[in-house]
């Protein structure tokens, strides 16, 4: 049977898209055939699939991977895996025992692509809605975000400390890897590099590669037309045909989002400070220099 044996499992809007897909480019790196299994999920999540989960054996599993992949490391990321303890108790003990990789973003700025990305990239958060409205909304439990737990659940997930203590007792600590979005933003090759170290990978492939960016964020023009994205893009086939189309919707009804107002900063600031603590104990906890999230 074909099993993963390296995850990107945290977290997400931390550039876990584009270090799968740079990772896919690697001749001796296959990933899953869409990034996201989700067969690892908590039931009761957004992301459950119930015809589509663990709950009904790892052959499932071996669906979402090529059946004769030729490279030696097999790949799959779902960042919400970070929160999953489903994920947690299969892959402990999980055949292969398979490394797994969280890239953590500081939390603040975390939570906000997050917002963004649900409010523009989807729509389960209003549109009209201010980030400090869906902070307030978050900490006082009163809007349900259709559903979406990740959104819901903002402020305890960003708190890593305690996720990442249980994934610990779960793997071992030379199961896992914990990398920043920092030194991914500052040095694409170096981080990669690092990966390529970790699992095995000749990291002498980045040398020269070109790093294409996936999954960012964007503002769309229309509202409108982003609602028919919305209903239609789920139940198109992916292929080459799919990514030509989204391109094109791209090109047509996208473009990056707006400058933070001053109102969002303020929020940002306010929110930064109230992740000291637990940013403490994740530094202290993992050995971690976190000193660039307090600038």
């Amino acid at each position: 049977m074909v099993l993963p044996n390296f995850l990107i499992a945290g977290v997400p809007k931390a550039g876990t898209s584009s270090v799968h897909g740079w990772l896919s480019d690697h001749p001796d790196c296959v990933g899953s055939h869409e990034k996201e299994t989700y067969f690892l999920v908590d039931p009761g999540t957004h992301m459950h699939r119930p015809d589509n989960h663990v709950s009904h054996g790892l052959q499932g599993y071996a669906a979402h991977f090529p059946d004769q992949p030729q490279a030696p490391i097999l790949m799959e990321s779902t960042p919400a895996y970070i929160y999953s303890a489903t994920a947690r108790a299969t892959l402990s003990d999980m055949p292969g025992d398979p490394k797994v990789l969280f890239i953590l973003r500081e939390p603040s700025a975390q939570i906000h692509s997050l917002f963004r990305y649900f409010q523009n990239n989807w729509d389960w958060i209003p549109s009209d809605m201010s980030f400090a409205a869906f902070l307030t909304s978050v900490r006082d439990g009163t809007h349900d975000f259709k559903g979406n737990e990740l959104a819901r659940d903002c402020l305890t997930n960003a708190a890593y400390v305690d996720h990442l203590i249980a994934w610990r007792d779960a793997l071992g600590p030379d199961r896992m890897k914990i990398m920043l979005f920092d030194d991914l933003a500052t040095d694409h090759t170096a981080f990669l590099q690092q990966i390529c170290a970790w699992i095995g990978l000749d990291p002498s492939f980045y040398d020269t590669y070109a790093f294409p960016l996936e999954n960012e964020t964007y503002q769309p023009r229309s509202r409108g037309l982003q609602a028919i994205n919305l209903a239609i893009r789920s139940r198109l086939p992916k292929g080459a045909a799919y990514d030509m189309a989204r391109a094109v919707y791209r090109r047509l009804n996208t473009r990056a989002p707006d400058e933070n107002t001053a109102a969002e900063n303020a929020a940002l600031a306010d929110l930064k400070a109230t992740f000291a603590d637990a940013n403490a104990r994740l530094a202290a906890e993992f050995d971690l220099d976190l000193s660039v999230w307090a600038d």
